[in-house]
């Protein structure tokens, strides 16, 4: 039996690192953390971060970020990196539900990718660079240049795919190699 995928939200407007109301609207930062449970931000209010249980069709408050969500990763066993608009990255503590600050970016955060082989982080930013964030040290370095606005996402194969926002620009899925080596 499938699950009902419903998120009981508020409609949210802001600024957002995709430029359109309509795609930086209502809930982003969806994400799984490794205990297992579902984390979305901005479904009731701008920078609400929240749990939500699909079966019970509930959400609970986890903590409340000075401005919108815009992504979020699993990145350890009690991690969460949560990006922050304008483009500021936060750690959270998913045990004691506290929030450390990591590294500005200096640009809206579009997408978020944990690479489990390094621990590093891919960041899709809103200037179309892709960088590579380590979330413990708040280390940045560029990694790649996306052709338009879009999101990233490691996959189990060895690459960093690229999706861009259909909806703004219609250009094909591509991908880079992700390293190799430590």
């Amino acid at each position: 039996m499938p699950l009902p995928i419903v998120i009981p939200a508020e409609a949210t407007q802001g600024a957002g690192p995709f430029g359109n109301n309509a795609l930086d609207g209502g809930p982003q930062g969806l994400t799984w953390g490794h205990d297992r449970v579902l984390y979305v931000g901005n479904t009731s209010a701008n920078g609400k971060f929240e749990t939500a249980d699909l079966v019970a069709g509930t959400v609970a408050p986890v903590i409340v970020f000075a401005d919108r969500t815009t992504a979020s990763a699993a990145i350890s066993p009690v991690h969460l990196l949560v990006a922050v608009h304008p483009g500021t990255l936060y750690r959270l503590n998913t045990v004691t539900m506290e929030s450390e600050f990591v590294v500005d970016l200096m640009s809206g955060v579009t997408s978020l990718s944990h690479d489990a082989f390094n621990g590093d982080v891919y960041a899709g930013l809103a200037s179309l660079e892709v960088v590579r964030v380590r979330p413990f040290t708040g280390d940045v370095e560029p990694f790649a240049v996306m052709p338009v606005i879009g999101r990233v996402a490691v996959s189990p194969a060895g690459n960093l795919w690229f999706t861009p926002v259909k909806y703004l620009n219609n250009v094909p899925l591509s991908s880079w190699p992700l390293p190799t080596s430590l």
